[in-house]
């Protein structure tokens, strides 16, 4: 798409993205150099991470006993159901084939 198939909504958009300039031609970009952000390039601090780990680690909610149960029965008897599902289903399918190439 060139820049004259642009309507006028869109140069305006373009123009203020600072993808075009005034005149509705392609603005040149320089190249601007930031310094870098975040912490500084000092290099890896183990006793910092463990720190930091340990306060992410404290945000964390546990869960009490009867949730845990809850949770482990839960996916106990999913288990156990699909088992079953996949080895019925692997049974009939047996059955079939064994009739179908016999």
């Amino acid at each position: 798409m060139s820049v004259n198939e642009y309507n006028r909504a869109q140069k305006r958009a373009l123009q203020r993205q600072g993808t075009l300039d005034a005149e509705g031609m392609p603005a040149v970009r320089t190249q601007e150099r930031r310094p870098p952000s975040g912490p500084s390039r000092g290099g890896f601090r183990p006793r910092q991470f463990l720190d930091e780990v340990v306060l992410e680690l404290r945000k964390v909610m546990k869960p009490k006993r009867a949730e845990l149960t809850n949770y482990a029965s839960v996916v106990f008897f999913t288990l156990v159901f699909m088992t079953a599902l996949v080895y019925a289903l692997d049974y009939v399918f047996s059955l079939g084939a064994e009739h179908l190439f016999k």
